[in-house]
């Protein structure tokens, strides 16, 4: 290779590196952060970088209990119960949206279960609920209380219809209490105590949840 030709590529390399290495730039001021950031700051446990009051999801599954009695509507008794909410907080507050199921039997069941299959529950309770609520949470637990309205649909039995069942639908409240163990900082399992209420189908019980929080921001 031709000196003159290598001697101007090494001197072309040095110039590059040199250009890459001198910041140009003007400085720039960090925005300041909100009292809300700085009150949900970061944490480190181990090599991961977590933040605080971040979102998080709940799913759930255990048994509620009728608590309501109408003589046409079949008695008080023991339900299965399932249950989906994500929770999220604005500024200083959390919030929470959430599915809840109460009834004879899961609608799964009849997948595996052959004295179930084609049969559809009477009693059954399905309400859409949100609510507000306060969260505490460290290392190792987590707390939360929520409370709020639901738009609850009832199932109940009614020998006067075809079907078997009448359908109510109408506005209700719910209530719950999370306790969670988080075994890694974003991940859990816990108990919920739970109710819901409304003029047609009223339950209160209890699950065992799973928790799934947003907090993982990176590796440190």
């Amino acid at each position: 290779m031709n000196k003159r030709l290598l001697l101007t590529i090494l001197l072309t390399i040095c110039t590059l590196l040199l250009v890459a290495q001198t910041d140009n730039t003007k400085p720039r001021a960090t925005k300041d952060k909100s009292k809300y950031d700085k009150m949900f700051g970061e944490v480190q446990y181990g090599d991961k970088i977590y933040k605080q009051g971040s979102n998080w999801l709940t799913f759930g599954m255990g048994v509620s209990y009728k608590i309501n009695y109408e003589p046409s509507y079949g008695e008080r008794g023991l339900n299965r119960t399932m249950a989906l909410a994500y929770h999220f907080r604005y500024k200083a507050v959390y919030f929470n949206v959430g599915w809840h199921f109460s009834g004879e039997n899961f609608f799964f069941e009849s997948w595996y279960n052959p004295n179930l299959r084609g049969i559809r529950a009477m009693h059954q309770l399905n309400d859409i609920h949100a609510g507000a609520g306060l969260r505490f949470e460290g290392r190792w637990y987590h707390f939360g209380f929520f409370i709020g309205p639901a738009w609850a649909i009832a199932w109940i039995p009614n020998p006067d219809y075809p079907t078997g069942s009448i359908v109510k639908n109408t506005i209700g409240g719910h209530v719950e209490v999370q306790t969670t163990f988080k075994f890694l900082y974003d991940m859990g399992i816990g108990v919920s105590l739970f109710g819901s209420f409304n003029k047609h189908y009223q339950v209160i019980g209890v699950q065992g949840h799973f928790y799934f929080s947003g907090a993982f921001k990176m590796r440190y």
